[in-house]
Formats: structure tokens, C-alpha cells, sequence
């Protein structure tokens, strides 16, 4: 039979389940990226959201009430749910020493199911690799929240260890909790390391549990200290139960040294009635008359005892053997349990709860709702249009540089300095056109010495020729020099550059000054300045022949080898009154005039010498240096580009995903709204009536269809597009039934 909360909670599911793919694929694929995009800082959020809506899902699909049980370590909670199961469960309720959440309820093979804070989903059938699991993670996870606190931050699982242990499902054969649509929720303990799990499970269940359970031993109930939690507790559940664990088998030393039953046995009335006159806290105390709070006093162990042996029946107090015995001690506990389970049974049945189900459904999905809208405003996900545009232009900066250093390299860099050359030459030639007058007059005066002294032809070119030779070539190297640094230390290190490769270079930042400089070094170090040559022989200069040489048939040449010594050496000394006599002035005038023609082609040969080698040794420099330059900044724009194109295509997919969800959001919105408006004021006495389905629309789509109507006609759709938006939004929730109805029989399987 179809109720109203029945068709309140498939309409929910499909108003919400559909926002699940969405939210899965956008979290999956934020964890497939680089860590050190911005937008990955939302994923904690994702994936808490999608926890969240997922459970919500579970929750309202299968109407399930949730019931937490809290309580100090020690205190009797594996035992409370041993005693509401009727099952036993406390090999697997002893697990969450590791701080996340235990969740119980009916099916008919045992399994456990665990899921981290990434998502990860992980089944397990055997109890002992379930336990091994779990003590693996609790190391693990000690050292993580070590580690992060050394680093003087605040631990948070999602951020700093998505891998730790969320949640575990167990899976029991329970028939009890079948019957109420039950899941015991157990918590962890307060201590202190793990503070984080209890604070985190109290934002899980914000909204969320029909009632919560405090256990507490007797030992333990008038110390403050253990309702420091429960003062928590009063203000997020509307329902407390308040189960005091006896321990029945407990004996006083009474004054004639026997062992009678303690008042905890005989009269636990009496340490209730003390626990609210001597110490309920003023919050307690309100709660409990307001009737939100309700107290027993169960031996818990007594009790679970005899739910799970139903069929034995225990000796009555008329029984020989009974009396006040251990047989009446488990009665009691029983009559006290089963008070216990048939109040809270009939808390879960009662319309309050019904409406605490259906308004604290629609508030958590609401609130849900904003946190994930309150997500979409973050500036990683605002930004993101953003992100992405400035991506493609570094990708198109990327490509520009690429294309630019491929047409640098291929540029003919040689044929640029050509200008350079002439300039060179021309502006240094200019330079020194007073350095030849100044050479022609101290190689004449090297003659006039020459003549008037007993020196050989050779001393004349090595002790005053050449070193004038040597001085013209070393101003010619560092009058070219400096020329070189003055024209060669612009913008473009001296070439003629097109304008297209004057912009290459600015696109791939290269500036040839610097580089011009420190070639023009290279070339200035690189110059040879060796012996300066005189091409002027002794064949150049006339000889008179004496009588005796024309005597014996001397030729000038014999004469001359006579007179200065082999022409290859020239190394005899000629005294001044033979020179006089036989080179005269004449040939003293001829000798000049050699040398004087020597030294202007020196001065040609040289120059070209000097300026042709040091632009030779710049340009090549300059090249090397370029290609250097060029191949470093190629492989560095390579290196950013692969950087670039990775983050392009992370980020374009980011914001696809992200697109689709908060464009699916916007929808379930509206829908979401539409449905509190719509059972938000419902009487709690029609929400187990039963619903006439006739009444339904003829897609049989109902109230949902209409909600669909309404969305459509808010967003102005017009015409066919009216028929096949209504089609979408009917298909997307036959998915979301079917994938709940495929996760019952899996359940149930």
C-alpha cells in the first residue's frame, strides 16, 4: 500500500539522487588532477557533500530511522546493540577503537562494507580481515595525525588523509531491526586524539538520526566530566534516551561480613531518583520534563542475554532455587529492556517522528543544497572561466614562442653582419689616418738613422721598421675594438635585422646586446698580433759597382750579397762611408720609398686582417651564443607548454564537470523547493494514509511531474522543448528508482 510518506520519500529521492553523478564525477575527476591547482581545495567539500546526500538518499529511499548510540568507552554500548539486534554484533561494534562511525542493519548473510573519505568503497565477508584492516588503519592513521600536528596544523581526514576510514556497514542477519527500519549507528568514545572523529560525526548526523542513545555504568554517572558530550547531544536530537547499565551481579559487605545484593540489584529506582535530585545538570533536567529525555535503569548484560536466547525460559521466583537469584535479576533486566525497546519502538512508530523524518529530510537536503551553492561561489570554482581563458592564452603565448625560435634558428645570422664589416672597416680607417702620416715619417727617420750609422740591412728592419709595423698593428686591433664595441653593442649586437625577426626576438625575450658584448670580448682576446711583416729586400735597394766590379764582371746582385750579406739574412754590418758611396742618395731615397709602400699596403693588409678576424670570431661567437639561447628557451617554452597543455586540459574538464553539476543544482533546487512546499505543512495524521493512485497524473509520475511542470515553466521553455525537458527530468528519475531499488536487492541478495 502506497502512503503519503511513502510517495513523499520517492519524490525526495528523485529530487536529490539525480545531484549524485554529477557530484561523483565532478570529485572523481578533481582527484585525477594536479594537486596544486586551485580549484582542487574544494574536493574535501565535494566529497563531504556527496557523503552526505549519498546517505540522505539511503536514508529517505528506505525510510530508515537512524539511532545513534553514545557513551564512554567501556560503558555497555556493544552490548546495547547485542540486546536491540537480538544478534549478536559485538565481535564487529568492538572495531571503532579506530574513530569513524558503525553502522548496523538487517540482511541476511553477514558483511561488512568500509568507506574512506576519498570515496573508496571496499567489502569484506570475513570478520578477521575486516579486524586486520582496521588495525592497520589505526597505525597509519596515529602517524598521519602525528606528522600533521608536528607541523603545527590542525588535522582534517579529508585534507590530510582522504584514505583514512570514514564509515564501516555492517551487514547482520537482525530481523528485529528489519521489522523497524532500524540502523544502529555506534560512535566512537571520546579520547583524545580522535577528538576529530566525534566532531565530525556530529555534523554527519546534524538533522539527520530519529533519537540518539547515552549509555552510562553506574560507576560513572554522578561524575560531571561524562556529561560533558551529552549536554551536545541535547541540542541535536529531539529524542534521548538515557540507559543506565546495572550491573545486578553486584554484592554489598553488609556488618555481619555477608554478601547481600547491592541497591544497584535490589533498588536501582533509588540511584535514579538520587542521579536526578543530586546531580542532572539544569539542561538535563529540562530536558526530562519536557519529555525529551527518558531514563532506565537495564543490566544491559542480563538483557542481551536474553534476547538472544529467546526460547530458554529462566526459573521464577517461586521456583526452588529462584528467590531473588540470578534467574530473577535477568527478569527484571528483561522487563526493563523490553520498557526500554517499546518506548523507543513507539517513538519511531509515532507520527512525531514521521514528521521529524520528513521535515529533518527536507532541512538536510536544504542545507546540503547551500553548502554545495556556498562551493560554487568559492573563488577556485567562480574563478574558473577565468583559469581557463588565461590558459589559452598562455598556450597561444606558448605556440608564438615555439614558431619564433624555429624561424630564429633558421635565420641566416652571417649575412646580417655584412654592413657591420664595411662600418667596421670605414670608422677604423677614419681612425687612424693620422697614425699613417706618423708611421711614414718614423720609417724615414728609421733611414736617416740607418744611413748615418754602421748597422746592418737587417737591423734596419728589425731594430726600426718592424717595431713600427708592430705598433701600427696594435692600434689597428684597439682602435677596431673599440669601434666594434660602439657598433656592435646596440639592440641588435650590429646586424641588419628584418622587422619580423626583430619581433621573434621579442617574443622570445632575446636581447643580442648583452650577448654583443660578450663576443665582441671573445673577438678582441682572438686577434693575433705576431710579428709584423716588411716585405722590403735588399734586391730593393740600388748599389753602385766599383772599378774592381766591373773588372772581374760582378753583378748587382753578387755586389749586394758582397755588401750586405745573403739576402735571406742580411746580417753584415755596412759601414756609413759605404753606404755613402755605394747606395748614395739615390738608392738612400729608392730604400724610403719601398719602405713607404710597404708600409701602405701594411696598413690595407692589416686592416682587413684585423677587422675581417675579430668580425669573424664575433659573428661566430654571437651565433653560438644565439643558437645556445635559442635552444635553452625552446626547450623551456617546451617544458611550460606541457605544463600548460596538462592544466588546460584538467581545468576544461573541471569546469565541464563543474558546469553540469551546478547546472543540475539550480534544477533540484527549484524542484526541492517545490516539494517542502508541497508536504511542508502535511497533517502528520495523513502521512501513513494511503494514497489514491488514480489520483496520479497519467505518466504516473504524480507530484513529481508536476514539480518538473513547474521548473519548466519557470525557466520559460516553449513548444516540443516543454515535452522533452518533462521527458528528461522522468527519465532521470526512473534512474535514481531503479539504482535504489538495485541497491535493495543487492542488500537483500
Amino acid at each position: 500500500m502506497k502512503t503519503l510518506l511513502s510517495q513523499f520519500c520517492e519524490e525526495f529521492e528523485g529530487v536529490v539522487r539525480p545531484l549524485l553523478t554529477p557530484l561523483g564525477e565532478a570529485s572523481d575527476t578533481l582527484g585525477g588532477v594536479s594537486g596544486d591547482l586551485p580549484v582542487c581545495e574544494v574536493l574535501p567539500n565535494l566529497r563531504e557533500i556527496s557523503h552526505h546526500l549519498s546517505t540522505l538518499s539511503d536514508k529517505v529511499a528506505e525510510q530508515q530511522a537512524y539511532v545513534l548510540i553514545f557513551g564512554p568507552l567501556k560503558s555497555g554500548k556493544s552490548t546495547l546493540m547485542n540486546g536491540i539486534a537480538a544478534a549478536y554484533v559485538s565481535e564487529v561494534t568492538a572495531l571503532p577503537a579506530y574513530p569513524c562511525m558503525v553502522y548496523v542493519n538487517h540482511a541476511t548473510e553477514r558483511s561488512f562494507t568500509v568507506t574512506r573519505y576519498s570515496g573508496k568503497k571496499e567489502s569484506f565477508s570475513d570478520v578477521e580481515a575486516m579486524r586486520a584492516l582496521m588495525d592497520w588503519a589505526h597505525a597509519e592513521l596515529a602517524n598521519t595525525i602525528r606528522e600533521v600536528e608536528n607541523r603545527g596544523e590542525v588535522f582534517d581526514p579529508a585534507l590530510h588523509s582522504p584514505q583514512a576510514i570514514r564509515r564501516v556497514d555492517v551487514h547482520v542477519p537482525a530481523p528485529h531491526l528489519l521489522e523497524s527500519s532500524a540502523v544502529l549507528v555506534d560512535t566512537p568514545g571520546l579520547y583524545t586524539r580522535m577528538k576529530f572523529g566525534y566532531d565530525r560525526m556530529t555534523r554527519d548526523f546534524r538533522d539527520a538520526a530519529a533519537c540518539a542513545i547515552f549509555v552510562v555504568k553506574t560507576d560513572n554517572l554522578f561524575l560531571e566530566q561524562v556529561f560533558e558530550e551529552f549536554n551536545e547531544l541535547l541540542a541535536l536530537f529531539s529524542r534521548i534516551f538515557l540507559l543506565v547499565n546495572l550491573d545486578s551481579t553486584k554484592r554489598d559487605l553488609h556488618p555481619n561480613g555477608d554478601l547481600l545484593p547491592s541497591l544497584e540489584g535490589e533498588h536501582p529506582e533509588r540511584i535514579i531518583t538520587a542521579f536526578e535530585n543530586l546531580a542532572m545538570s539544569a539542561p538535563l533536567k529540562q530536558a526530562s520534563e519536557e519529555g525529551r529525555l527518558s531514563i532506565y535503569p537495564v543490566d544491559l548484560l542480563q538483557a542481551a542475554a536474553g534476547r538472544l536466547r529467546p526460547d530458554e525460559s529462566g526459573l521464577s521466583s517461586s521456583e526452588p532455587g529462584g528467590g531473588e537469584g540470578e534467574e530473577s535479576g535477568q527478569l527484571r533486566a528483561t522487563e526493563s529492556f523490553d520498557r526500554f525497546l517499546g518506548d523507543l519502538t513507539d517513538y519511531l512508530n509515532s507520527t512525531d517522528y514521521l514528521v521529524a523524518f520528513l521535515g529533518d529530510s527536507l532541512r538536510q537536503a536544504r542545507g546540503l543544497f547551500d553548502d554545495l551553492r556556498r562551493v560554487s561561489d568559492m573563488p577556485a570554482v567562480a574563478g574558473l572561466g577565468g583559469q581557463v581563458d588565461e590558459l589559452r592564452v598562455q598556450r597561444e603565448t606558448c605556440s608564438a614562442i615555439k614558431a619564433a625560435c624555429e624561424r630564429l634558428s633558421a635565420f641566416a645570422w652571417k649575412t646580417s653582419f655584412q654592413q657591420l664589416e664595411a662600418d667596421l672597416k670605414s670608422i677604423t680607417n677614419g681612425r687612424i689616418a693620422n697614425r699613417r702620416d706618423q708611421s711614414a715619417d718614423e720609417v724615414a727617420a728609421a733611414v736617416d738613422s740607418w744611413f748615418e750609422g754602421d748597422a746592418s740591412f737587417r737591423s734596419l728592419i728589425d731594430d726600426y721598421v718592424a717595431p713600427v709595423l708592430q705598433e701600427v698593428h696594435q692600434d689597428l686591433a684597439l682602435t677596431a675594438r673599440g669601434v666594434l664595441e660602439t657598433v656592435a653593442t646596440n639592440a641588435t649586437a650590429g646586424a641588419e635585422l628584418p622587422p619580423a625577426i626583430t619581433q621573434d626576438m621579442a617574443t622570445v625575450e632575446l636581447e643580442l646586446a648583452a650577448m654583443g658584448k660578450a663576443s665582441v670580448s671573445a673577438a678582441s682576446e682572438a686577434v693575433g698580433l705576431g710579428a709584423a711583416p716588411v716585405h722590403v729586400t735588399t734586391s730593393d735597394i740600388p748599389v753602385r759597382k766599383s772599378l774592381l766590379d766591373w773588372l772581374v764582371f760582378r753583378s748587382r746582385n753578387s755586389v749586394r750579397r758582397r755588401l750586405f750579406g745573403p739576402s735571406d739574412e742580411a746580417d753584415r754590418e755596412v759601414p756609413r762611408h759605404v753606404k755613402a758611396r755605394r747606395i748614395g742618395e739615390q738608392g738612400r731615397e729608392q730604400l724610403r720609398q719601398a719602405l713607404l709602400s710597404d708600409l701602405e699596403r701594411f696598413f690595407d693588409d692589416a686592416l682587413d686582417l684585423v677587422a675581417g678576424h675579430m668580425l669573424g670570431v664575433y659573428t661566430r661567437s654571437l651565433e653560438t651564443e644565439i643558437d645556445k639561447r635559442l635552444q635553452s628557451r625552446a626547450g623551456q617554452n617546451t617544458r611550460e607548454a606541457a605544463v600548460v597543455d596538462k592544466r588546460l586540459t584538467q581545468l576544461s574538464q573541471v569546469r565541464a564537470r563543474m558546469d553540469t553539476l551546478f547546472g543540475t543544482l539550480g534544477t533540484r533546487e527549484t524542484l526541492l523547493g517545490e516539494l517542502a512546499s508541497r508536504y511542508g505543512d502535511t497533517d502528520p495524521q495523513q502521512l501513513t494514509a494511503p494514497v489514491d493512485m488514480s489520483l496520479d497524473s497519467a505518466d504516473g509520475a504524480g507530484g513529481y511531474s508536476k514539480a518538473v511542470d513547474a521548473v519548466i515553466h519557470e525557466e520559460g521553455a516553449e513548444g516540443d522543448d516543454v515535452a522533452v525537458r518533462r521527458q528528461q527530468a522522468l527519465d532521470e528519475k526512473g534512474a535514481a528508482e531503479a539504482d535504489a531499488q538495485g541497491v535493495q536487492e543487492t542488500e537483500t541478495n
